[in-house]
């Protein structure tokens, strides 16, 4: 399956595209409900305290949540997070995965890995925020092994 094209602003506003990562060997899109609620601050900090090891395999991180660019803005400024957070506010890219929680209007918690044609490779849906990220760290670890 393939990782559907997205257009979104990040948390400064600059519109981001799914071409712009095919330098990268992968590409983790991880998918949070809300700013600055106890899980996905979590998740962001682990994402963040190990972005150098992801950029280091040659691997991009990017989150997404359906709040607004400033909202991300505040998010990252106030926890001092170094992701590339977008904001999918029409929730057209949530909608097209199949995992907006449609009474309340955010994503599920899920990520994906990329590769740089844009197939989906894998899905972690409903994770653990407190262990994701060593989790996903040692798939794509285990993956460039083989």
């Amino acid at each position: 399956m393939k990782f559907p094209a997205f257009n979104l602003p990040d948390q400064n506003g600059k519109i981001r595209r799914l071409e712009e990562f095919k330098d990268r060997k992968y590409l983790v899109v991880y998918f949070y409900p809300m700013d600055n609620t106890p899980g996905c601050t979590t998740e962001a900090k682990e994402f963040t305290g190990s972005l150098d090891e992801f950029h280091h395999l040659g691997v991009e991180v990017i989150g997404v949540s359906t709040q607004s660019p400033e909202s991300h803005t505040n998010f990252c400024s106030k926890h001092d997070l170094k992701l590339t957070l977008l904001s999918d506010k029409d929730k057209e890219l949530t909608k097209a995965l199949g995992i907006l929680r449609k009474l309340i209007g955010t994503a599920k918690r899920t990520t994906y890995l990329i590769k740089p044609d844009g197939e989906i490779i894998k899905e972690w849906r409903d994770v653990k925020p407190a262990f994701h990220t060593k989790e996903v760290l040692g798939y794509i670890k285990n993956k460039m092994s083989v």
